[in-house]
């Protein structure tokens, strides 16, 4: 049971805090560092897009290196409030998960037969 749930913007805005990225290098750093990795390129390009669309990142074609330009993205200050937002909801989440978790150790404890 896999799902990207509604966190995928999270992530992104979360590895943008550490500098300006292209699509590419976002989804290399999700595979490198998310234990659980549901995020493939599309719905990478289209959650970049969603956060551009709100305000929350900008995106600029980079053309100083490369034989041809790339498009980057870089988090504004909409995105930071955003990410703000996050945080609070996905503590809000952890507490109902750890609830969880207790009361399932404890029925499974109960009813280990």
């Amino acid at each position: 049971m896999r799902h990207t749930g509604r966190h995928t913007g999270a992530f992104l805005l979360l590895f943008l805090t550490k500098g300006d990225s292209y699509g590419g290098e976002l989804l290399q750093k999700c595979e490198e560092e998310l234990p659980i990795n549901p995020i493939d390129s599309a719905i990478l390009y289209r959650t970049l897009k969603k956060l551009e669309e709100e305000g929350a990142v900008e995106s600029y074609l980079n053309t100083s290196n490369q034989d041809k330009p790339i498009r980057m993205y870089k988090i504004t200050t909409v995105g930071k409030r955003k990410l703000e937002e996050f945080q609070r909801d996905i503590e809000e989440k952890m507490k109902n998960l750890t609830f969880f978790l207790e009361e399932y150790k404890l029925w499974k404890i109960q009813n280990d037969d």
